[in-house]
C-alpha cells in the first residue's frame, strides 16, 4: 500500500510537470509559469478582498453590539420585579407559587432580580426526601479541608480501609 501511494504521487508529479512541456495543437504549452503566476495573483487578490470584507463585517458587528450593551447598561432602566406568593400548609410545609393559596391567606413576596443569587446545590440527595419525612438528615457542609469534621472523617475512612486490607490479607493467607 505504501509503494502504491508513492507510485501515485510520482505519476501525479510527472503529469503536472509534463503539462509545461507538452504542446497544444496551436503550438503553445498546456501550462506556463505566466499562467500560474497570473492565476495565483488573482486568487491572492480575491482572498485579500474576502478577508478584508469579513474583517470589516466583524468590526461593524462588534461595534454595534458594544454600543447596544453600553446603551442597555447606561439607560438606567430597572429590570422588572416578580411577585410570588408563599404560604404554610397544615403540616408546616412552606409553598411558593406564582398564584396565591386558593384555600387561605398568602404572603406576597416581591423578587428583585438584582437581589436574587442562584447557586448550584452541593448535595442534591436532600431533594429526594425532606428532613421532616424521616428521609436524609440535613448536615452542615464543611467550610474547608481543614475542618475538624472533615479530618475526622478522613481518619475514620483510613481506619476502615486498613481493616478491610487486613481482612483480605488474612483471607489470602488462609487460602494458601
Amino acid at each position: 500500500m505504501k509503494y502504491f501511494a508513492y507510485l501515485a504521487v510520482m505519476v501525479l508529479l510527472i503529469s503536472v510537470v509534463a503539462l509545461f512541456y507538452l504542446k497544444r495543437p496551436d503550438g503553445q504549452a498546456w501550462l506556463t509559469t505566466e499562467q500560474v503566476t497570473s492565476k495565483s495573483d488573482a486568487l491572492k487578490e480575491q482572498m485579500v478582498a474576502l478577508s478584508s470584507d469579513t474583517l470589516d463585517q466583524a468590526v461593524k458587528l462588534v461595534t454595534d453590539t458594544s454600543s447596544k450593551v453600553v446603551e442597555k447598561v447606561t439607560s438606567g432602566a430597572k429590570p422588572s420585579t416578580t411577585v410570588i406568593y408563599k404560604w404554610q400548609d397544615d403540616t408546616g410545609q412552606w409553598h411558593y407559587s406564582d398564584q396565591p393559596n386558593p384555600k387561605g391567606n398568602s404572603e406576597q413576596v416581591v423578587l428583585d432580580p438584582n437581589d436574587v443569587t442562584v447557586v448550584a446545590a452541593e448535595d442534591t440527595s436532600i431533594l429526594k426526601g425532606s428532613a421532616k419525612s424521616g428521609g436524609i438528615p440535613l448536615k452542615k457542609s464543611p467550610t474547608s479541608a481543614y475542618d475538624p469534621i472533615v479530618i475526622q472523617k478522613l481518619f475514620d475512612d483510613a481506619e476502615q480501609v486498613k481493616s478491610q486490607l487486613e481482612q483480605r490479607n488474612n483471607t489470602l493467607e488462609q487460602s494458601h
